[in-house]
């Protein structure tokens, strides 16, 4: 193969860890085999700056991260893809909540991004039992950066209480972080722009049990569901990950009748996260 410039190389690993990465997210396995060595030498020599320093290199999970704890798809130890000093990293390559917020807080990978007041990224515990993912942030989420702070946040919050929990002992978050116009349900393009995003949340949340609110994070998480009038209440998994679909809470303000259904899926959802193993 002819000598490519260190920019074309460059850009040739980074297409190539989108692409493992969407795969990993799609579900994808493969094995973790050592690199072949003259063209791992190859490219760490035409990754290097002109200086003569070596590359900076993808962060690591860091150091708490249980023992037991099995490896994510598109986690950068399973990866193992060096990135040249300045390069734009992946998602897959940060290795905390903090981080991933910070490598998003300017998106505008997507038209929702120009009408924000604020990215809604999420909030609360960062390896909780419980996450759960709405559909996208409303006025008042949009005004805060936080989600699910409007009247619908508030019977969400109330059911939290109910469980015997807080806010800050879950992780709330939505599929879209920014917020449609006029609360409209987010649109196909808008939910793949956002779905790097809620993946790499998901990995490093490494929750118990993931509760989904209404259809748009069911259809994001089980592309086959039928609905979630159809689908509320049984389990399936995401990857490594159970999960619980049960109606919106903005649903529910329209149906106050559904609340005690609701509250049963609730239930079950504290038995299966907090559960004795």
């Amino acid at each position: 193969m002819a000598d490519l410039p260190s920019n074309e190389w460059m850009e040739l690993l980074e297409a190539l860890q989108r692409r493992l990465a969407a795969l990993a997210a799609d579900g994808m396995r493969w094995l973790n085999v050592a690199p072949d060595p003259a063209m791992a030498a190859a490219v760490e020599q035409d990754s290097l700056p002109s200086q003569g320093a070596p590359p900076d290199t993808v962060a690591t999970p860091p150091a708490h991260t249980p023992a037991a704890k099995r490896p994510r798809p598109g986690e950068p130890a399973q990866l193992g893809i060096a990135m040249a000093e300045g390069a734009r990293p992946h998602p897959a390559s940060i290795a905390t909540i903090d981080s991933l917020h910070d490598h998003y807080r300017d998106c505008l990978n997507c038209k929702l991004g120009a009408g924000r007041t604020n990215l809604v990224f999420g909030t609360g515990n960062d390896h909780p039992r419980l996450m759960f993912i709405g559909e996208g942030p409303g006025a008042e989420e949009d005004a805060q950066g936080l989600p699910f702070v409007g009247r619908a946040g508030a019977l969400l919050t109330d059911l939290i209480k109910a469980m015997g929990l807080t806010r800050a002992d879950v992780y709330i978050t939505n599929v879209v972080k920014c917020r449609p116009p006029e609360n409209r349900t987010p649109q196909p393009d808008e939910i793949a722009s956002c779905r790097p995003i809620l993946q790499r949340q998901i990995e490093l949340l490494d929750p118990a049990l993931i509760v989904t609110l209404g259809n748009a994070p069911l259809k994001v998480l089980k592309p086959s569901a039928a609905g979630i009038t159809r689908e509320r209440g049984v389990q399936f998994m995401y990857a490594d990950w159970p999960v619980l679909p049960t109606f919106h809470p903005a649903y529910l303000l329209r149906n106050p009748a559904a609340i005690a259904t609701c509250w049963a899926d609730f239930r079950h959802a504290m038995e299966l996260a907090y559960r004795q193993t």
